[in-house]
């Protein structure tokens, strides 16, 4: 048997423990890689729809004075055609109503913003800042903007 080719039993066990030692590395580089994907993502998604909401609350808010806070801690303004608007953080999510003129209840429910875990609203008396926590399952955003009111020009 002295020209014959092939593995013996020691290059053999060598190749398979090699083979038993990458497995584990392999998938865990694979594990490592999916989570960093699905953290990006988790990101990438927050701070869209943080984006969309601040464009369209920047919009409203733009056009709204008399920014305060109800004592539950509510975002109250009033516009021009008299409505008074309220922004409030309800399980998770930031929820928008109408208060027409001469109407005491506050009516209809928008939701603007999901995935909430803190949202807070410091007016003063020329603007609104915005400070809002998101969060799903794979990230966490932090958002804190200024939005001015409207100005009267005199």
């Amino acid at each position: 048997m002295t020209g014959e080719r092939g593995f013996t039993y020691v290059e053999l066990a060598v190749a398979l423990s090699l083979v038993v030692l990458l497995i584990p590395v392999v998938f865990s580089l694979g594990h490592a890689v999916e989570a960093g994907m699905k953290e990006g993502m988790g990101r990438i998604q927050l701070q869209e729809e943080a984006s969309a909401f601040v464009s369209d609350v920047r919009d409203e808010l733009r056009r709204g004075s008399r920014f305060r806070l109800s004592p539950e801690g509510e975002l109250l303004f009033d516009l021009p055609t008299g409505e008074t608007i309220r922004y409030k953080q309800d399980r998770r999510r930031v929820i928008r109503s109408v208060r027409k003129p001469g109407e005491t209840r506050f009516s209809g429910t928008t939701v603007l913003l999901q995935e909430v875990y803190y949202a807070g609203f410091y007016p003063d008396k020329d603007g609104v800042w915005l400070d809002l926590g998101l969060q799903n399952w794979y990230a966490d955003l932090s958002v804190k903007t200024y939005v001015r009111g409207r100005v009267n020009n005199r």
